[in-house]
């Protein structure tokens, strides 16, 4: 069983090389999914231009999370009545940023993808500029914790998928040829969804495709490591500048915001390596100091030296996630067969 406050959802992974299990389960707390919501953006990140575009961002996306998303009695991830009570644009804008999300907590918990970025907001970073004829052009991009580039497509759906979506996915992730010279080490596509069935509330799983077929379209991304960090931690230090600063916790750097119930931080050390401007040997400095200053372990404290704390308790556990409160239970809702 998983603790209060957290949520499980299942995943099936097809195609995936024979180191992955084709069937698993991720728990993770909505402090994680906060934290995918931030990195999974898109808003430009230059500051000087842009202000704090991104913070109004992911706090736009993140109040998502206790306004829509339920934790079920078994510990599933559900939608509130209210999401499921949108009209069709409002669900297809909260299925895209569940489904951002989610690709960002399977690439962290199943991939072991330590930094994770969406591609047009680092090509709108450093002006980058693809081919006319590149239309389809896969969502993200990152580098695993082991080494190798991962190439990431999402997809959000309200219902279930089809062999369709599927193809699209397929598709759409291989549009990236390489990264910084260097053919994606995985190029992967994930489908975030809430599989229908009659009487029984839906409940969040993913489908995750990785073949190796490449598009004849594909395209190369130039990514420097050093620009790619720079560009990475950017957002982190604009939300540290637009909260309400709050003192050192644990070796972090905190800004709250205090209507969203939400805070952000980053290792102190690294806010000051990053803030120095210098790009020369940033990616190597920056991996240093997490291997020193790292936390063994946190449930709010992620790999990438940032935390994010929420208080959304009582919204994520309100009884408004299904019509039936006093629906019995098929024996495979607690399994990972549907």
């Amino acid at each position: 069983m998983v603790k209060h406050d957290e949520f499980e959802v299942w995943y099936t992974a097809e195609e995936f090389p024979d180191t992955f299990h084709q069937t698993g389960r991720m728990v993770f707390t909505a402090d994680a999914l906060a934290h995918a919501l931030f990195v999974t953006g898109r808003a430009p990140q230059d500051q000087a231009a842009y202000g704090w575009t991104s913070v109004y961002e992911w706090l736009h996306r993140v109040a998502l999370i206790p306004a829509y998303v339920r934790r079920a009695p078994t510990g599933r991830l559900a939608r509130s009545d209210l999401a499921r009570s949108l009209d069709r644009s409002e669900k297809v804008a909260l299925s895209y940023a569940l489904g951002q999300a989610m690709t960002g907590v399977f690439s962290r918990q199943v991939v072991s993808v330590r930094f994770l970025m969406h591609v047009d907001r680092y090509a709108a970073r450093y002006g980058i500029r693809f081919a006319p004829r590149t239309g389809r052009r896969a969502d993200l991009f990152g580098e695993r914790e082991s080494g190798g580039w991962v190439v990431a497509e999402a997809k959000g759906r309200s219902g279930n998928i089809d062999d369709e979506l599927k193809d699209t996915m397929r598709a759409q992730k291989r549009t990236v040829r390489s990264v910084g010279g260097a053919r994606p080490a995985l190029a992967f596509g994930c489908a975030a969804h809430f599989p229908q069935y009659k009487g029984v509330p839906d409940h969040l799983k993913l489908h995750a495709v990785d073949p190796v077929e490449e598009e004849p379209e594909a395209v190369d991304l130039p990514a420097d490591p050093d620009r790619f960090i720079l560009a990475y931690y950017e957002p982190f230090l604009a939300a540290l500048d637009a909260g309400k600063e709050e003192p050192v916790l644990d070796g972090y750097a905190l800004a709250s915001f205090g209507p969203f119930n939400v805070s952000v931080g980053v290792l102190a050390p690294l806010v000051r390596r990053v803030r120095q401007g210098s790009l020369d040997n940033l990616y190597q400095d920056v991996i240093g100091i997490l291997d020193t200053h790292l936390p063994a372990s946190g449930p709010n404290r992620f790999s990438d030296g940032t935390m994010i704390m929420s208080k959304w308790q009582r919204a994520l556990d309100q009884d408004d996630w299904s019509t039936e409160p006093t629906e019995t239970y098929p024996d495979w809702w607690t399994g990972p067969d549907r």
